[in-house]
């Protein structure tokens, strides 16, 4: 976690991994958002006057700690590495509890950290092995390069998505108590479904599902899972005061398989993405002990719904389902090796080819991680725009003329328009915020200019003379109007729309 995200102290600069910093420039101002204090009603800090469209209670509490007087990245990484640390746990954990075996809770944390996927081919159809030691790319990343094999396997959506090993040790901790028959903390679990909901929101469906599946064939549980879903009701209330109700899923076939679409095709891709792991995880859930087959249907399920329904905009999105059902699916794979190490000799001497087969795509994801470096960003105090912004009311609206890293994101004030990948993933209306904010910065007098800023709430207008390029400024409007804060440096203007409007 810190070799992805730290700080530097003596120069004021947050250090980011550059594989880290397209998600962290959606991250940074969610968690300034809640740092440097929020108005009511919440409004998502890259789409201002919209309820938020992403699980945000992760970040809220690092926004918290930051508050208190954590630096930042500390805020970030201890909940990182805490919740990863913990699923690291809670999965060795479950294979003695299922398989009454400390081995097979062993091997499943291994394979977690070293996916089966068959990337290696892909490596080494392009490379030398003495090349994997410089490796600073992924070789496989799907959907943004022509490898069938996707980029959701490897830890960098750990590093990079900090809330998902958190939801999932959640997930995994339900099942646990449910299993268990934890009579005391089953009466959590309503409070826990609620916790995800605002945390991971695939992860609250993936809990869902395992909960229902106990409520259905463990009737002795039934009478106190019913009781346990009050505690699901304040977080329900909250989650209706901030967020807006997602789209019902779309279906969509195939997840990212390549088109057109087929049986042979998508098999195929499964083949590639998860290696022999297609193959052992099946086997194991036909091998394991009968107690243990009520996970069979909710494991099923996650995997065959995303490969026929979108869960949100974007299709990408739908690696959590199938992330879990990787890391609940290694233990059953590694069912299989230690069922294959009890056989007699030379027999057993299969799982060493089996074992090495089922890591190596692993090995080679883990070096662009290792060799990936950081970009250097500054922060407030050594960033004289965003320390203006940082004096500004909290909850302030700012039309924004570029949209990564924005000083005013720095300072935790809400964006008028962020970026368009963040803004349509969300599922926001990107197009049209967007069109409002070429049509403000194009106004052809202040007249035109002043009705649409308050009509969107607009507090302060920042423009560069490095606005993105689909936006069209009129500065010759713009340089007749008196700024509230130059910068010579970075040729960046703000204005209040309090002074340059009349009431």
């Amino acid at each position: 976690m810190f070799h992805t995200f730290s700080y530097d102290s003596g120069r004021q600069q947050i250090l980011i991994s550059t594989k880290a910093w397209s998600d962290f420039g959606a991250l940074i101002p969610l968690i300034r958002y809640f740092s440097s204090g929020f108005s009511w009603p919440l409004q998502h800090p890259l789409f201002s006057g919209e309820p938020f469209r992403y699980h945000f209670l992760f970040y809220t509490l690092v926004g918290g700690l930051e508050k208190i007087g954590l630096p930042l990245h500390l805020a970030l990484n201890i909940p990182s590495f805490l919740g990863f640390f913990t699923l690291l746990l809670l999965i060795y954990y479950s294979g003695r509890v299922f398989f009454g075996r400390c081995l097979v809770g062993f091997l499943a944390v291994i394979l977690f950290l070293f996916n089966s996927s068959f990337s290696f081919l892909d490596f080494f159809r392009r490379y030398h092995f003495s090349d994997l030691f410089s490796l600073s790319h992924f070789v496989s990343f799907r959907p943004w390069n022509d490898s069938p094999i996707t980029a959701f396997w490897n830890l960098n959506i750990y590093t990079n998505q900090r809330h998902l090993a958190f939801s999932f040790a959640l997930v995994l901790f339900l099942i646990l108590i449910l299993y268990q028959r934890r009579l005391k903390w089953i009466c959590l679990t309503g409070f826990i479904l609620g916790i995800l909901l605002l945390t991971n929101q695939a992860a609250f469906l993936i809990a869902c599902l395992f909960v229902f599946s106990f409520f259905i064939f463990q009737p002795s549980l039934r009478l106190r899972l019913f009781l346990s879903l009050l505690g699901i009701i304040p977080w329900i209330l909250l989650y209706r005061l901030t967020n807006t109700l997602p789209a019902l899923p779309v279906y969509e076939p195939g997840y990212l398989a390549v088109r057109p679409l087929s049986i042979v095709g998508l098999l195929g891709f499964w083949w590639l993405n998860l290696g022999l792991s297609l193959i052992t995880i099946p086997l194991g859930l036909l091998l394991s002990p009968r107690r243990i087959r009520l996970f069979l249907i909710p494991l099923l399920i996650v995997f065959i719904t995303p490969n026929l329904f979108r869960f949100s905009t974007d299709m990408v999105n739908n690696h959590k389902f199938f992330n879990f059902f990787i890391l609940f699916g290694n233990l059953y794979t590694s069912w299989v090796l230690v069922k294959i190490w009890s056989f007699k000799p030379p027999y057993r001497l299969l799982v060493i080819p089996l074992f090495v087969l089922l890591i190596t795509g692993g090995i080679v994801d883990i070096f662009p991680v290792k060799n990936d470096y950081f970009i250097r960003l500054p922060d407030i105090k050594s960033n004289p725009d965003a320390q203006y912004f940082r004096g500004t009311p909290p909850g302030s609206v700012v039309l924004n003329s570029t949209w990564f890293y924005h000083p005013a994101s720095l300072a935790g004030r809400p964006i008028y328009n962020g970026y368009s990948y963040f803004t349509w993933s969300y599922g926001y209306n990107q197009v049209a915020r967007e069109n409002s904010a070429i049509s403000i910065y194009a106004s052809p007098d202040l007249t035109t200019a002043c009705r649409q800023l308050q009509a969107a709430r607009i507090s302060y207008v920042e423009l560069s003379k490095s606005a993105e390029g689909f936006i069209h400024p009129n500065y010759e409007l713009w340089d007749s109007l008196p700024a509230v804060y130059t910068n010579p440096s970075t040729n960046l203007k703000i204005y209040s729309v309090n002074d340059i409007c009349p009431k």
